[in-house]
């Protein structure tokens, strides 16, 4: 059995990784717990390494956000040369909120909002994560508006952000049915089938 393992930039993009092998790599199992950098600039430094592995021990998936800079450059920046193919470096446009969103009805559902105001392009969306807390504030579960949003300031996560986000993508997250609607997650998963062809 081919085994992957994950490295996010935080809890949720490593929920995101797990939730996207377990949708295109089915049968594929992961190689340890998921690796959370806690943040890009511990990230992109440990590349190199993480691309070794690839070549050396298995294939490794990284994913990240972009914070709106252009995905095409950062991977040119990021990504050791020559090029690994068993390492991947997905991206999301513009946050990793952006493909949670993606799945309007699991999101509608998980945040307890109205689905006509989830986004119909989530990677057009400036600022992902702040549309988020601003629908998490005005959920119909009390637990939602007073963990993932910070009671002191309502633009900033609460203590409760990456346990909710995190736990609804590992439970009911839908990749296919969020691809449809965000190009850079439907590029990712392509990618991410790619690998049942070279590992």
């Amino acid at each position: 059995m081919s085994r992957i393992l994950i490295v996010g930039e935080d809890s949720l993009c490593c929920a995101l990784g797990e939730r996207l092998v377990a949708s295109c790599l089915p049968g594929w199992r992961l190689a340890g717990p998921s690796i959370d950098t806690r943040g890009v600039t511990k990230l992109w430094p440990a590349l190199p390494r993480y691309a070794q592995q690839a070549g050396r021990v298995q294939p490794v998936l990284c994913i990240a956000d972009t914070d709106g800079q252009c995905a095409v450059d950062l991977l040119t920046r990021w990504l050791p040369t020559p090029a690994e193919k068993r390492m991947l470096l997905r991206l999301a446009v513009t946050e990793a909120e952006s493909w949670v969103l993606a799945d309007r009805d699991g999101a509608a559902q998980a945040l307890a909002i109205p689905l006509n105001r989830l986004p119909h392009r989530p990677d057009d969306e400036p600022d992902p994560k702040r549309l988020l807390l601003t629908l998490a504030a005005r959920s119909k579960k009390r637990e939602i508006r007073d963990e993932v949003v910070s009671s002191e300031d309502r633009n900033k996560p609460g203590s409760g952000y990456n346990f909710h986000l995190s736990a609804f993508v590992r439970s009911s997250w839908d990749a296919r049915r969020a691809a449809q609607i965000s190009p850079s997650l439907a590029r990712a998963m392509k990618r991410i089938e790619d690998l049942n062809a070279i590992a």
